[in-house]
């Protein structure tokens, strides 16, 4: 099974992330422009503070539908905070069971306490479906040439 590096290696390390005190306004022009569901938030420093996906807008908002005005909210009042990471050596199944156990659909990745990449749960099912063929592919060659 395929582990995060692989995933990373893949997909590339680029990691779209906002910071904290950030207006909400502005997070959502870039999960648009990067047609993204989730940002990373990182104080100055690099360090994960939360992650804010489009899941946590909408119950911000489900929660206070008087109070649409995203450029006087922050980034910090709608982020989930205690965010799960995984790191480059975990299995893309060991991320499967994180992101269905949470409920979430994305994950940072982080080497050495510094984050490296993000992956998405729609990574971890490619790179799953990916193995599956190359598998598949291997059991019909070891069939056609067996004989």
């Amino acid at each position: 099974m395929a582990n995060v590096q692989t995933i990373l290696d893949q997909k590339g390390k680029l990691v779209i992330s906002i910071g904290p005190d950030d207006a909400l306004s502005h997070a959502l022009l870039k999960l648009t422009e990067h047609k993204i569901g989730a940002l990373l938030v990182l104080n100055e420093q690099g360090d994960i503070k939360g992650i804010l996906s489009e899941r946590d807008i909408i119950r911000h908002f489900s929660k206070r539908l008087e109070h649409l005005n995203t450029a006087s909210i922050k980034v910090r009042e709608v982020m989930t905070t205690g965010v799960t990471y995984v790191k480059p050596h975990q299995s893309s199944e060991d991320c499967l069971h994180l992101m269905t156990a949470g409920h979430f659909r994305h994950l940072p990745v982080v080497e050495d306490d510094k984050v490296i990449g993000m992956i998405s749960i729609g990574d971890v099912v490619k790179a799953a479906l990916d193995e599956r063929d190359f598998q598949i592919g291997e059991l019909e060659h070891y069939i056609t040439n067996a004989y």
